[in-house]
């Protein structure tokens, strides 16, 4: 019995030492050295010279639903003379949008906090087709489908 246990768990378990994390941009701030974004993002999947002082470090990521992750796509982060200019996926970085912004002027010591970042705007609309598209994909079973689409249903009366 325990034989067929470590059979079945041993393949599991290295698969998971495999696995990359995903990129985190919340970590990241335009400006940074390509030191700093290796020591919080990792090594990117690809690097492509663009130009003589642009880069693109291409990197995997993923849309969450817990553990599940969903919707692989790569993100990139374009470097212009060493420093993070951009983070985003092509499209984004080829119409001039950015998933950061620069970083604020840290405050005087004595000066009054910043107010927050404004949060991320919340689309029903748009929660409801991820769910129904992770129900169809079978990553969700219909009693987990109709949990997840109550919570929605809260969050969307109480803004």
């Amino acid at each position: 019995m325990h034989r067929a246990a470590a059979l079945f768990l041993l393949p599991a378990l290295l698969s998971l030492g495999c696995t990359k994390p995903d990129l985190d941009v919340s970590k990241l701030r335009i400006g940074m050295t390509k030191k700093e974004v290796l020591m919080r993002a990792g090594g990117p999947k690809r690097i492509t010279e663009v130009n003589l002082n642009t880069e693109l470090h291409e990197y995997e990521a993923y849309e969450r639903y817990g553990a599940i992750k969903i919707n692989s796509r790569s993100k990139f982060v374009r470097f212009v003379d060493g420093k993070v200019e951009a983070v985003g996926t092509l499209e984004e970085l080829n119409a001039g949008r950015s998933a950061l912004r620069p970083e604020a002027p840290k405050a005087a010591p004595g000066t009054p906090a910043s107010t927050q970042p404004a949060a991320t705007i919340f689309d029903l609309r748009t929660e409801l087709e991820k769910l129904e598209k992770l129900k169809k994909d079978g990553l969700i079973n219909e009693a987990e489908f109709q949990a997840l689409r109550q919570k929605v249903l809260d969050k969307a009366k109480a803004q």
